[in-house]
């Protein structure tokens, strides 16, 4: 038994709805509630959207390089623990 279709009339801000109308134009043969479908349902299924970049991999490689220079360590738990008033 095939889901029925819907019929609903929504809002977006312009520039949205300009870069939603490329990717269903890029992607979906211009079909824009195919493409809200698909945005839709890749919610709901947890499946990630976002296109890895040059850009995106060096960012997160800088983060990554940030984040290991604080390592845990038993100073920094004691540091924390005074500024906490804790023992």
């Amino acid at each position: 038994m095939a889901n029925k279709t819907v019929k609903k009339s929504v809002s977006f801000r312009e520039d949205v709805f300009k870069d939603a109308e490329r990717m269903a134009d890029k992607f979906f043969g211009g079909n824009f509630s195919a493409y809200i479908t698909y945005l839709i349902c890749a919610d709901k299924h947890g499946v990630a959207r976002v296109i890895q970049t040059e850009e995106i991999a060096v960012a997160k490689e800088e983060i990554a390089e940030t984040f290991q220079e604080y390592e845990k360590s038993d100073a920094n738990d004691s540091f924390i623990d005074d500024i906490l008033n804790m023992e």
